[in-house]
C-alpha cells in the first residue's frame, strides 16, 4: 500500500530550488489532517490526500523544520499512510508536508508535527480480527511471492486455521488506529483436521512452511495455496509444536523428541540427539552465532551447529518457547539467548551453553528477542527487558484475559496471536 522511498539528499541550494520553482504548474494548499506517530527507527505518517496533488514530506531532528531549510531531509512524491524509516532511536522529529500540481511550486509547509522514536514493546494495541474463536498458535513475516516486492504476516493456529494480511510493499501498515487487518487464503489450505502449531518464512527457499499436529507439515510460495505434507514424509505421527529457520534449513520440534529438518519444506530428515531424549519439545530457535537451539519440557534444552547433530542438556523449568538475537556496539557482537516456560521460567544465556535463571509472575508461553527481549503468556502477560540489562517490566496489555502463543519481531515491529482470535502489536 505504500512505499518508503529513499532518496539523496540534494544540495541546499537545489533544495531550495525544487522547494520554491515549478514547471509550470501550481503549488497546492498544504495537506489537512496530517498526524504523526513514532515507533522504532520509524515515523508513521498519514494525512488527507487529495487526486492530483504531489506531496513532499520534510524532516529534521528537533523541533522546527520547514520546506527546504539547508538541513532538512526530505521524500519525495510521498503517499498515505507513509513510513519514514531509519530515524535514530530516543530522538525528536519535527515533520511538515506540502504539495504542487501538475509540476509546480511547492506551496506552503502544513503545521509542524513533533514526534520522538522509541524502542518498540512498551505500548500494545488491539490488532484485527483473526476468523471467531480460534486459537492461534505462530506468526511469520516474508515475501507474497517468491521474487515479489510485497510483503505479509501469516498466522497459524488449531483446525487448520491460516490466515494472512494484504499485500504491501513493506507490511508496516498499521499504528495504533489503523490495525493490521487479517483474511483467509484463496486457494487450497490444511485440512481442519490438522492443527497448526508453528509457521516460519524461510528466504533462501522462498516458502512458509509450517507444521502441526500427527507430524504433519505443508508449505507454500504464495501464501494463498498450501500443499500439505504427511507424516510418511515428514517421518514421524508426533505432534510438531515449533519450527525455525536459518533461512535455508527449516527445523520442526514436537512431542516425544521429535525434531526433524529439511532444505526446501519437502522432504524431511531425521536428526541424532546425544544423549537420547523423550521430552516434549515446544520451541526452537536459530542464532547468526550459526547455533540452533531447541527447549522443552523437564528443563531440556538442545543444541546444534548443523541442524543434523543435537548435545542434550538439562537446565531448569518446564520450557515453552525459545529466542536468539545478536546485537553489535564498538565493532563487537553478543549473543543472547532466552528461553520461557511454565511458572514464569526465563533462562538467559550468551553461548546457548551457560544460562542463568529468573522466575516472572504467570506461565510464559512466548518469546521474542530483537532490540530486547519480549516474553508473553498467560492473561495477556507481557514483560519486557533490555538486551544489556537484567531486570523484566511488566507492560500493559490490551487482552489481559487472552493467553498469546504466538510472537514475531518483524520490521521493527512486535506482533502476537493466541487464544480466541487474539492479535496484538507493538511499534
Amino acid at each position: 500500500m505504500f512505499l518508503p522511498q529513499r532518496r539523496l539528499i540534494l544540495a541546499a541550494p537545489l533544495i531550495a530550488l525544487l522547494a520554491a520553482c515549478g514547471g509550470g504548474g501550481s503549488s497546492a494548499s498544504a495537506p489537512a489532517n496530517v498526524t504523526v506517530v513514532a515507533g522504532e527507527n520509524q515515523a508513521f505518517i498519514n494525512w488527507t490526500a487529495e487526486a492530483g496533488v504531489e506531496y513532499w514530506l520534510w524532516f529534521k531532528a528537533g523541533t522546527s523544520v520547514s520546506p527546504g531549510g539547508d538541513t532538512t531531509s526530505y521524500r519525495l512524491n510521498v503517499s498515505p499512510p507513509y513510513v519514514l524509516t531509519g530515524l535514530t532511536d530516543a530522538t525528536e522529529y519535527a515533520f511538515t508536508l506540502n504539495a504542487r500540481k501538475d509540476g509546480g511550486e511547492g506551496g506552503p509547509g502544513s503545521a509542524v508535527k513533533t514526534a520522538t522514536t522509541r524502542l518498540a514493546g512498551s505500548s500494545w494495541y488491539t490488532g484485527g480480527t483473526l476468523g471467531s474463536g480460534k486459537t492461534l498458535r505462530s506468526v511469520a513475516y516474508g515475501l507474497t511471492t517468491s521474487g515479489s516486492s510485497t510483503y505479509s504476516y501469516v498466522a497459524v493456529g488449531d483446525g487448520g486455521a491460516i490466515f494472512r494480511t494484504p499485500d504491501t510493499s513493506t507490511g508496516r501498515n498499521y499504528v495504533s488506529s489503523e490495525p493490521l487487518t487479517w483474511t483467509t487464503p484463496t486457494g487450497t489450505v490444511v485440512d481442519s483436521s490438522v492443527d497448526l502449531k508453528g509457521v516460519v518464512y524461510a528466504n533462501s527457499i522462498a516458502k512458509y512452511v509450517a507444521v502441526g499436529s500427527n507430524g504433519t507439515a505443508a508449505y507454500s510460495s504464495d501464501i494463498n495455496t498450501w500443499t500439505t505434507v504427511a507424516s510418511t514424509a515428514t517421518g514421524t505421527t508426533q505432534t510438531l509444536n515449533a519450527i525455525a529457520t536459518n533461512g535455508a534449513t527449516v527445523v520442526a520440534v514436537g512431542n516425544n523428541g521429535a525434531l526433524r529438518y529439511s532444505n526446501d519444506g519437502i522432504t524431511w530428515n531425521a536428526t541424532t540427539v546425544s544423549p537420547a531424549i523423550t521430552a516434549n519439545l515446544r520451541g526452537v530457535a536459530y542464532s547468526t552465532k550459526g547455533v540452533w537451539v531447541a527447549v522443552g519440557s523437564g528443563g531440556t534444552v538442545l543444541t546444534s551447529t548443523d541442524a543434523v547433530n543435537w548435545t542434550a542438556t538439562t537446565q531448569s523449568g518446564d520450557l515453552t518457547a525459545v529466542a536468539a538475537v545478536a546485537t553489535t556496539s564498538n565493532s563487537v557482537t553478543t549473543y543472547t539467548f532466552v528461553a520461557v516456560g511454565a511458572d514464569g521460567t526465563v533462562l538467559t544465556s550468551n553461548d546457548a551453553s551457560t544460562w542463568s535463571s529468573t522466575v516472572l509472575a504467570g506461565n510464559l508461553t512466548a518469546v521474542s528477542a530483537a532490540s530486547r527481549l519480549v516474553a508473553l503468556g498467560t492473561n495477556g502477560t507481557i514483560y519486557t527487558r533490555e538486551i544489556t540489562g537484567t531486570t523484566w517490566t511488566a507492560q500493559t496489555s490490551p487482552l489481559a484475559g487472552s493467553t498469546l502463543y504466538g510472537l514475531i519481531n518483524a520490521q521493527s515491529i512486535y506482533t502476537a496471536v493466541g487464544a480466541g482470535s487474539a492479535s496484538i502489536y507493538a511499534y
